[in-house]
């Protein structure tokens, strides 16, 4: 049997069809294969993606621009939100009036009609204050006390109490916070009743515990207005060297009545309002010269004595005395030449006449003597040409 014989091969012949559709499905297949493993690398739920890129995928980008309804919802939540903290400030300023030197980690005491009878539990001293109390009944917290209060009741634990009983234990106390409130207030100076009553109102205390802590302080002389006015006026008087009017004036706005401020400026004497007046009038005249003519300086001395408190009657009489004793023409020549001087260069667009007439009204309206001004006129001409 002899075999067929091949000629040259040609470029048809290279593969035959089964040979070239294994090729193209293994190929395809390989294309497949890659195509899946990218979709499940970006695929959380095949657990392609690593945590890196997923906690990236969550991340969503914020809305530049708010629309209308948010904006009109934020607003409604801040005007709330307003609302909220106006009414909590109410609160609080309410809790403060009733609950009288309370610990601010406590609640706040209960009205007379809110506290509940019944057996006392425990009675503990407040860790903010150690003079104050904190009462329970029936393991809950009732009302907090003074020392006072405490050993005035001799409230101990056991003890029963009920609705009048309590009611009494806070109005006594309420008395005695105010009591020793204006001690406080009055153990850096003396006060007159006035300012006193003033404190008190300021702290919020109710009229009817005011009049007995004032009456009570009135009794043990804490609140004397005459003995007040009195160690005012010395002060006034030695320190602030000031007069008798301004005293009296001072005395009346802190409430002492007339008959009080006689008795007050009793303690200013006469040889004492002298001193201190001619002591102000000389320091204060003095400078007065430096700046202005004799007699200006003069009457703005007077009208600073006044000022102070003194009679007109004493300022004109020391008046006199510093004028005589202060008579010096030299000086006050020296201040008017600068007058002179500032007003020539004020209206140097005058000339002649004109200029020399307006020149001598300016300083005679500043209190300089004519004949004076006419000397000051002639050594500026021999100066000036």
């Amino acid at each position: 049997m002899t075999g067929k014989k091949r000629g040259p091969m040609k470029l048809s012949d290279i593969g035959d069809t089964k040979q070239s559709s294994k090729v193209a499905v293994d190929k395809k297949s390989k294309q497949d294969s890659y195509t899946r493993k990218k979709h499940s690398y970006n695929d959380p739920s095949e657990g392609g993606q690593s945590p890196r890129y997923q906690k990236k995928a969550r991340v969503k980008q914020a809305p530049r621009h708010q629309t209308s309804a948010n904006v009109e919802n934020s607003a409604l939540s801040a005007d709330n939100l307003a609302s909220d903290l106006l009414a909590k400030a109410k609160g609080l300023r309410a809790q403060k009036a009733d609950a009288l030197f309370q610990e601010a980690e406590l609640p706040a005491e209960s009205s007379e009609a809110e506290v509940v009878a019944g057996e006392i539990t425990l009675i503990e001293v407040q860790k903010k204050n150690k003079k104050r109390f904190n009462v329970y009944i029936k393991g809950q917290f009732a009302f907090g006390i003074s020392e006072n209060t405490l050993v005035k009741f001799a409230l101990h634990k056991g003890q029963v109490l009920d609705k009048d009983f309590i009611a009494d234990i806070q109005q006594i106390d309420k008395e005695d916070y105010a009591y020793q409130l204006a001690v406080r207030f009055l153990s850096h100076q003396l006060r007159s009743e006035k300012e006193v009553r003033a404190k008190l109102t300021e702290e919020e205390i109710e009229p009817e515990v005011m009049e007995k802590a004032v009456a009570k302080l009135k009794e043990v002389k804490l609140i004397d207005d005459t003995m007040f006015g009195q160690a005012y006026t010395r002060t006034a008087m030695n320190i602030n060297k000031k007069g008798p009017n301004v005293i009296a004036r001072e005395l009346k706005n802190k409430g002492l009545g007339e008959d009080e401020i006689d008795q007050s400026l009793n303690e200013y004497d006469r040889d004492t309002e002298v001193e201190n007046a001619y002591a102000i009038a000389e320091k204060h005249f003095q400078k007065q010269l430096r700046k202005a003519s004799h007699r200006n300086a003069s009457q703005k001395t007077k009208q600073y004595l006044v000022q102070k408190g003194f009679d007109s009657d004493l300022i004109q009489e020391l008046m006199q005395q510093l004028a005589d004793h202060y008579q010096d023409e030299d000086q006050e020549l020296a201040v008017l030449q600068k007058d002179l001087e500032k007003y020539m260069r004020r209206y140097k667009k005058l000339s002649g006449r004109e200029l020399t007439f307006k020149v001598k009204g300016m300083l005679y309206n500043k209190g300089y003597p004519s004949e004076l001004i006419n000397q000051a006129l002639e050594i500026f001409e021999e100066e000036n040409g």
